[in-house]
Order: C-alpha cells, then sequence, then structure tokens
C-alpha cells in the first residue's frame, strides 16, 4: 500500500508541471455548453477561440475538466463546463500625454 502511495506521488510530481503553462486550467470563470449531436471537443473549443495554439490548450482543458475518457463520452445532451478567458478589452488602459 505504501508503494502505491509513493508510485501515485511521484506520477503526479512527473504529470502535474505539464499543465502549468495552459492558462485554461488556472479560470475562474466557465460557461456550460450542451453537446448537440455530431459535436466533439475540438468544434466547441472553435467557438471560443481562432487561434491553434489556444484552441489546442483548451481543447485540454475541456478534455481535463470534464473528466473526458474518450469520443464516446461526447453524448448529445451532456453538458461541458467549459473555462472562458477574461478578454484583454477588460484590462484598465491609462492614458498617456
Amino acid at each position: 500500500m505504501k508503494n502505491i502511495i509513493i508510485a501515485i506521488i511521484i506520477g503526479l510530481a512527473v504529470v502535474s508541471p505539464l499543465n502549468l503553462n495552459n492558462s485554461y486550467l488556472r479560470c475562474s470563470d466557465f460557461d456550460t455548453v450542451v453537446v448537440k449531436y455530431g459535436e466533439d471537443v475540438e468544434t466547441i473549443a472553435s467557438r471560443y477561440t481562432e487561434n491553434p495554439e489556444q484552441a489546442k490548450e483548451l481543447v485540454e482543458a475541456i478534455i481535463e475538466i470534464n473528466d473526458i475518457k474518450s469520443e464516446r463520452d461526447m453524448k448529445a445532451g451532456k453538458r461541458l463546463q467549459v473555462p472562458v478567458q477574461a478578454k484583454d478589452s477588460n484590462k484598465i488602459q491609462v492614458a498617456s500625454r
């Protein structure tokens, strides 16, 4: 039992840093999306960004947050939590002279 716990801790230590650069996994705001027939995670992610690199990160985040293991988990009617990043336009801009 002790060896299993140690193996899990080591596994988490190795895997956890891989997602530190994915800003979608640090979001605190989420949209709830209902999957339509024929949709996949990539289709849903493309609604939120046109940037290919951001879309890839968003797909990874949607899969992790919603514990999607395979395409069979993507059934019509399933509710997914989609992380949403704040837009840059929400930042305060200071005028300069």
